[in-house]
């Protein structure tokens, strides 16, 4: 018997879930066959190396990661990068990556954990917006047939000595400028080809050619030895411009949509708003949401079961001053960024379990004004927001507005991903989940959240 979902039920969402604004119609749901055997469900990990590096109980070694593994279908390392000269791939740090004798071998160390999780794939990724050494190369070593060559012979040759089961291509193709437009439904998708597309370097359409060689090369190289290929789409990149889905979506195993950081304190400053909502709501830039993501990566040929949704683990945070609103309800004028955490020690940034401790009801009026009081999305279209004013009687001068992932929204976005037929969920990243049980005793709620309702 044939197995039939639901599955484009992600492209009729977009207009039921732009908000109960839209007039009503008839929707006709388009019903996506599956084999009789469809594919296994993939539970993608990402792990960043420099997790290892913190200092406390914010460091993650193989040991808080093993709780995971039987959740996990593939584990990524994050993230390693291309020499400047040579084009060679590199690690980012040798004396945590690969270095024997005064290092911690941590390559080795993760592929080892296939001896706990036999069925694990083990990755390692690319890019990421970490190799911050020009960025330049990330263009050049597309334009020249044995640059290409030895990036990918290269990538083949750590593959096989580290033990990996294959590469995921974070490729740091140029950032789009952020862009504040607001949009209603009429005309909509040609209003995000005016603002997600265009040129952004001296030849986009050379590079997107190459690119596709890129591919077509690696996946060749790779196949030779069962070695996977996956693309992870970065936050703020063009995709529309560099990415020939056709062309490509045949050479790759997976893409993963890094479907956050839509809005952040770095890039928008001055406005908190939420940073990964599912879908559009009015008033905001209508490409800025997973589900339009998914949307145009399907309309423009991408298999479902290569489609991976990813899902953060993390919060991002501003500063509220006296002449934000009281309310909290976003879009809302903020001060910058928020204030570093004690495991994440960035601006802006708040792991889950730095913000699940400090949550309250926002009907507690009996909380302390230091505590962040939360607000669910009950419409569970763009997240959950957690926010507290500035009081200077007890000596704050600022106060504090988080859009955070956690358990119940991530379970949301699995349930999406489940009932529009995607190939997986990624959780981005497992060191920025509660991976000690800090908040309810529970070692990764969001990652088994999203596990519980996806698979």
């Amino acid at each position: 018997m044939k197995l039939f979902c639901f599955g484009v039920f992600l492209c009729i969402a977009f207009l039921v879930n732009v908000g109960q604004c839209a007039t009503k119609q008839k929707v006709k749901y388009i019903p996506i066959n599956l084999e009789d055997n469809p594919p296994p469900k993939k539970i993608v990990c990402y792990y960043n190396h420099l997790a290892y590096k913190r200092e406390g109980k914010g460091k993650v070694s193989t040991e808080e990661l093993r709780p995971a593994l039987t959740t996990c279908s593939h584990l990524v390392y994050a993230f390693a990068g291309i020499s400047n000269s040579g084009y060679h791939i590199k690690s980012l740090d040798k004396e945590l990556d690969t270095d024997k004798n005064k290092g911690k071998e941590l390559f080795k160390q993760i592929t080892a954990l296939k001896a706990f999780q036999p069925n694990l794939n083990i990755m390692l990724s690319i890019g990421g917006f970490e190799d911050d050494e020009d960025q330049e190369k990330y263009l050049e070593v597309l334009d020249d047939p044995k640059q290409r060559k030895s990036f990918i012979d290269t990538t083949v040759v750590a593959l096989k000595k580290y033990g990996f089961n294959g590469v995921d291509l974070a490729w740091e193709f140029p950032v789009v400028n952020e862009k504040k437009e607001s949009y209603t439904l009429g005309s909509i998708w040609h209003k995000i080809k005016k603002t997600v597309t265009g040129p952004v370097d001296d030849n986009p359409t050379l590079h997107r050619e190459h690119f596709t060689l890129l591919i077509r090369e690696m996946k060749a190289a790779l196949r030779a030895e069962n070695y996977q290929l996956s693309l992870s789409i970065l936050p703020h990149i063009n995709y529309t411009v560099y990415c020939d889905v056709p062309s490509i979506t045949q050479h790759l195993d997976m893409i993963t949509l890094h479907a956050y950081d839509f809005r952040t304190p770095q890039r928008n400053p001055k406005e908190a708003d939420y940073s990964a909502p599912l879908h559009f709501v009015y008033s905001r830039v209508p490409h800025q949401n997973a589900n339009a993501m998914v949307r145009w990566f399907i309309e423009h040929g991408v298999e479902l079961q290569k489609l991976v949704l990813g899902i953060p683990t993390f919060g991002r945070s501003w500063l509220l001053g006296d002449d934000s609103p009281k309310s909290g309800i976003p879009p809302i004028l903020a001060a910058g960024p928020g204030d570093k955490g004690t495991i994440t020690k960035e601006d802006g940034l708040l792991s889950y379990a730095e913000i699940c401790p400090q949550l309250v009801s926002i009907t507690n009026a009996q909380a302390s004004p230091s505590l962040l009081r939360k607000q669910d999305d009950p419409q569970r279209r763009l997240g959950t927001f957690a926010f507290r004013l500035p009081d200077k009687k007890l000596k704050q001068e600022y106060g504090t507005w988080v859009s955070f992932e956690e358990p119940e929204t991530a379970g949301y976005k699995a349930s999406y991903a489940k009932f529009a037929g995607l190939g997986g969920v990624a959780i981005i990243d497992l060191s920025l989940d509660d991976f000690r049980g800090m908040c309810n005793s529970n070692k990764f709620p969001i990652l088994r959240a999203a596990r519980t309702q996806f698979v």
